[in-house]
Order: structure tokens, then sequence, then C-alpha cells
């Protein structure tokens, strides 16, 4: 689908190229395929089609936890199209061990570039739960601190979802508060519908490669089966860097 945008700006410390666009009075992020930077570990070309199929995914779920995203010809191309989101990182931060909000889950300690302790930490509700079930759902390998936007009525969006439905465990995240906890059977009901339409659903066929559907058919049953919240893997760094 061709669509008329006009390009704000970009966003500078954006990996790939990210521009900040305006379509029918609405602002979008846009990130044409011709301004992706090749991974050794994603085939060539395939991070906007990934970030739609994050979004799929998340509707199919009925989570809303992925901004509304298209794949949309723009001026530099073909290339993946998010609805521009007002929110702030509010729900994970990297501060002093006594500093830590009052409910929050310690992930790690560290030190920082002046050898003063630090942790990171990150809220503990419901939409945080929601949102690291699907990071381990989509296998996603690249969940920052500043990929995690709160607005101001205390909902969750998870941003930047193209590193993800590799076929390898990639997942790394700053969400492993919830490690070994019982996934909530609400989560696990949402689960086992996806995984009932998956088979039939053409787009995300369209979308992700055969063998990243079946990874990604394996990880929901395995998230049912298992309904604990997953182990970082020994095979790939838990933690993104930088965590913002």
């Amino acid at each position: 689908m061709t669509v008329d945008l006009t390009v704000l700006g970009r966003l500078v410390n954006a990996s790939n190229d990210a521009m900040l666009v305006e379509r029918d009075g609405t602002q979008y992020i846009y990130k044409p395929i011709s301004g992706e930077r090749p991974l050794w570990d994603f085939p060539e070309g395939t991070l906007a089609n990934r970030e739609r199929a994050a979004y799929v995914v998340s509707s199919l779920l009925g989570w809303d936890v992925v901004p509304p995203t298209e794949l949309v010809e723009g001026p530099s191309g073909l290339g993946s199209l998010q609805l521009w989101i007002e929110g702030d990182i509010t729900a994970v931060d990297v501060v002093p061990p006594h500093q830590i909000p009052p409910g929050w889950i310690t992930v790690l300690h560290g030190f920082d570039e002046d050898r003063n302790e630090v942790a990171l930490a990150h809220a503990d509700d419901d939409g945080l739960r929601r949102l690291a079930i699907f990071d381990a759902l989509v296998n996603n390998g690249d969940r920052k601190a500043g990929h995690i936007l709160t607005t101001s009525d205390g909902h969750h969006y998870g941003i930047d979802n193209g590193v993800s439905f590799n076929v390898d465990p990639k997942l790394r995240t700053v969400l492993w508060g919830f490690i070994d906890q019982p996934i909530e059977e609400s989560l696990i009901v949402d689960l086992e519908k996806f995984s009932e339409n998956l088979p039939s659903h053409n787009e995300l066929h369209e979308l992700l490669a055969q063998d990243e559907i079946f990874q990604l058919e394996l990880r929901a049953q395995e998230l049912v089966t298992n309904r604990i919240y997953p182990t970082p893997s020994p095979q790939w760094p838990a933690i993104p860097w930088p965590v913002f």
C-alpha cells in the first residue's frame, strides 16, 4: 500500500533508518527496508516484516502490547509504519539499590562507570507480565528499557520489535524479574487460543519463514505446557546492551 507521508525528522540514535512522519494529522515512525543495517543472525531486509508480525501476534493474543504497525510504500520504499505513542520510560530503571521504588523487582546488581553500585529493576504489574510473556513468545532479542513506553494511563507498549522471531533462542530482555513464577491463567488461555489460530493465519505465514512459524508455535506450546516464566538461555546474553 502506497501512502503519502510527510517526513518531520529522523531518529538520530536509532540503529536503523527511522523517521518521524505524519499522515492525515497523525504521527508515525517509518522504518524503510532500504535503511536496515544487515545483521549476521537475521535474513537481510526482513526487519520491517518482523515489526508487522509482532503487531499481528499482539493482536491475535488480544494483548495490545505493540502499537498498530503496517507495511507501506513510503518515501524511501517499502517499510514498517508504526503509530507514534506518547509515553515515557517509567517502568524500568537503573538506580542505586537504596532508591529502588517500593514493590519493584530487582533483576541484577552491578556498577556504573564510576564504580558506584547500581541495580536494574522494573515494576511488578500485569502489563509488564504480559509484555514479558509476549517477548518470550516472539523470541525478542532486544527488549531494552527504552523500548518499553508507558502511557499516562499506565499501559505498557513494546516498540522496536524487529529483532524477533529468530529460530534460535535469542530472548534478551530487561524483564527477567518474573523468572520461574507461574504464568497467569488468563494468559495461558490466550496462548492456547493463539496456538489454535496460528496454523490458519495466512499473513503471519507470508511475513515469516516457515521454520520461524514452526518455532513460534513450539514456543507457544512450551509456555502453555510449562506454565512458568522462562529463564535465560546459557547460549545467549540475557540482558541487552546498552540497557536503555
